[in-house]
């Protein structure tokens, strides 16, 4: 990787819209260039996949919660594969210390997290304690890196 690949990494992380004309004339370079290179960084697994941010305000009763999800050793991979696959769960983390997982979740009430997080997972074999986290304003989000 080098410096222009670095630019071109920024400028897709400001705004992965941007047509290759547009970021090569930025760049100084012919579109073509920016293709094969935007072509090599996802073929390296630099460039993971290309994806949209919701604007959350858009949605008027949406709430995020956090929840620190304590397990027993030999169930956290039932517990893990539980967690994958609920709807709701928009963000999982392996953590050290105070628990074991680190989850985000989004649901539209206080009543539909309950229902369909927390009494499921609390009920699930191997889940010692959960502590929920009630978001009450998105302070920053930064979705690209440097």
């Amino acid at each position: 990787m080098d410096d222009i690949d670095g630019a071109i990494l920024r400028e897709l992380q400001r705004d992965g819209r941007m047509s290759m004309a547009e970021l090569g004339s930025q760049l100084g370079i012919a579109p073509s260039t920016v293709f094969k290179r935007i072509e090599k960084l996802k073929n390296a697994g630099i460039i993971e996949r290309f994806t949209i941010v919701i604007n959350q305000k858009c949605f008027e009763h949406t709430l995020i919660a956090f929840l620190n999800v304590r397990v027993t050793p030999e169930k956290k991979t039932d517990v893990e594969a539980f967690m994958m696959e609920l709807p709701s769960v928009l963000e999982l983390y392996e953590v050290l210390e105070p628990g074991d997982f680190f989850v985000k979740v989004r649901v539209q009430s206080i009543t539909e997290l309950k229902r369909e997080v927390l009494i499921p997972l609390s009920g699930l074999a191997g889940v010692r304690d959960i502590q929920t986290i009630i978001a009450v304003r998105k302070v920053k989000e930064q979705v690209q890196n440097g």
